[in-house]
């Protein structure tokens, strides 16, 4: 990705020593045109121009300062964009439902950080990715894009995208081990609900004081070709805590097969009575100036005394050509399965239970 740096020189307040800083404008913008449809009586299909099918659109700001003795300072300022609307997508400030902001709103709904790091490791205040996210992220081969190969797990699990700490984390302190403890690595956090003493549900006296109160941890090691990590969290809330914990492995063979990267998650969580249960499998194969990628897969939700139990699965192959280090072009095919009552579908479709949704999508990605 390509940084466009301001050098900036700034004169010490105590002595007139000068200290090093450097701000960052960085982003990306994908746009895709997306088809999908379902099946079965009743099923619709939608042709639409989506956004980030390769990677999410964003717009960011970061700087360091450098303040001597192996300490430094800095910040991360990074909001998601829907650059098919000229839209952007909505914050959370307390990590419940109730602190979910208006769609279309530009905020710094990605990261919004101010940290402090040296030989001790990195202490990070603001809202953060939460750690059980990031092995879904790194080892699914389609990243963290929304498209229609985007993780299956996330999308359709009860901690996953619709979840308030899903993803990030409001009012949230986080620490990161230092990254010279060969290969081994480590973050743990701590984000705030932020409700009053006295907050209860309504018309009860259960309270929700803790409600949105988010604890986290991801412990790590990456040597050659090989990672692997393990991670988990868990979220109060007085209707039933919401827990999730993955391991991701990853291995990336050398040259003699294409330098063949394959991945690996197994995701299990719970909210309130409910468990769910996910897998996937993918690969990703440098060819030449692009790259195939392919995931496999399945979800299985657990309600509490149910007889069936929806399952899902999805089959996603894709290919992303790159025309530059910061511009490609991508296509995707998926196809998602249901049995047990699942419903589930591809962005825009609409599908009968027990039937199937499939799709296809063409788009292009530029960093800056």
């Amino acid at each position: 990705m390509k940084k466009y740096l301001i050098a900036l020189a700034s004169a010490s307040a105590a002595g007139g020593a000068l200290a090093q800083s450097s701000l960052t404008l960085f982003g990306v913008v994908d746009a895709a045109v997306t088809y999908t449809r379902g099946s079965g009586t009743g099923s619709g299909s939608k042709l639409q121009l989506s956004n980030s099918g390769n990677m999410f659109s964003r717009l960011g700001f970061r700087g360091t300062e450098d303040l001597g003795g192996g300490l430094s300072a800095s910040f991360w300022l990074e909001m998601g964009l829907q650059n098919d609307t000229g839209t952007g997508f909505p914050s959370n400030s307390n990590n419940q439902a109730s602190g979910n902001g208006p769609a279309g709103v530009l905020s710094f709904n990605r990261r919004s950080t101010v940290s402090l790091a040296g030989p001790f490791g990195e202490v990070r205040l603001g809202r953060d990715y939460v750690p059980a996210f990031w092995n879904t992220a790194i080892f699914d081969p389609f990243g963290t894009g929304s498209g229609i190969g985007a993780n299956q797990i996330y999308f359709s699990g009860l901690g996953g995208l619709v979840a308030p700490t899903g993803t990030r984390a409001s009012n949230s302190i986080g620490y990161f081990l230092p990254a010279n403890l060969g290969g081994f690595y480590g973050q743990v956090m701590y984000a705030m609900g932020e409700n009053d003493s006295l907050s209860v549900l309504p018309n009860t006296r259960v309270s929700t004081r803790h409600d949105g109160d988010h604890t986290g941890l991801r412990f790590g090691y990456q040597s050659g070709g090989f990672h692997i990590a393990l991670a988990t969290g868990k979220t109060r809330y007085a209707s039933g805590d919401l827990r999730v914990t993955n391991l991701g492995a990853a291995y990336t063979f050398g040259p003699s097969l294409m330098n063949l990267k394959l991945t690996s998650e197994i995701y299990t969580e719970s909210k309130g009575a409910t468990d769910g249960k996910g897998a996937l499998i993918g690969l990703q194969l440098p060819i030449g100036p692009g790259e195939i990628k392919g995931s496999y897969a399945r979800y299985k939700l657990q309600p509490a005394g149910a007889l069936l139990n929806p399952t899902s699965s999805k089959l996603a192959i894709g290919y992303v050509h790159n025309l530059s280090k910061r511009t490609a072009l991508y296509a995707t095919i998926a196809r998602i399965s249901s049995r047990n009552g699942a419903t589930q579908a591809l962005s825009g479709a609409i599908t009968q239970p027990n039937r199937a949704s499939s799709g296809t999508e063409v788009g292009m990605r530029h960093m800056f």
